[in-house]
């Protein structure tokens, strides 16, 4: 009987994929003395999540970076019925700049934290996909970005 737990589990199992178009609208960093390079600080990003099925909701992202271990932080997510949900994010676990150096894309590692409404009790996994444009010096300035995100989750029944 346990063997089959992880299909039950499974088969409940929703997909849940959404772009994320967003810009910084605080960000504060510092230099860590006695280092070579090393900048830490937080971020305040803020955007528009657009689901598959033109679904919307206010996003606000929210973390830390360390120019050296990374980055992490949280993402909550307001949908027009009220409820909300909440994923926490770990990266980079990949980062490139294709040729040309026109972007920088990178992938991070999510999990679902919490939610209310239809997304009370959710957990799941999922991945964001991000770019951010480097030949635009003003976008560059104010971190605009573009992110795919792609998960699955589950919510307890009813």
């Amino acid at each position: 009987l346990t063997g089959f737990l992880p299909l039950i589990t499974e088969a409940g199992a929703e997909n849940m994929n959404f772009k994320l178009v967003s810009m910084i609208e605080k960000r504060e960093r510092v230099k860590v003395t006695q280092t070579e390079g090393v900048i830490i600080g937080v971020l305040d990003r803020k955007g528009l999540s657009i689901f598959e099925n033109g679904e919307i909701a206010t996003t606000s992202c929210r973390g830390t970076f360390d120019t050296k271990k990374g980055f992490q932080g949280y993402t909550s997510m307001i949908f027009e019925d009220g409820s909300t949900l909440v994923l926490y994010w770990k990266g980079p676990t990949s980062s490139s700049r294709p040729a040309g150096g026109k972007y920088w894309q990178y992938t991070m590692a999510v999990e679902y934290v919490e939610g209310t409404g239809r997304f009370k009790g959710v957990q799941g996994k999922g991945t964001y996909t991000g770019r951010e444009p480097q030949w635009d010096d003003d976008y560059k300035a104010k971190g605009f970005a573009y992110y795919q995100f792609t998960g699955t989750y589950t919510v307890p029944p009813k």
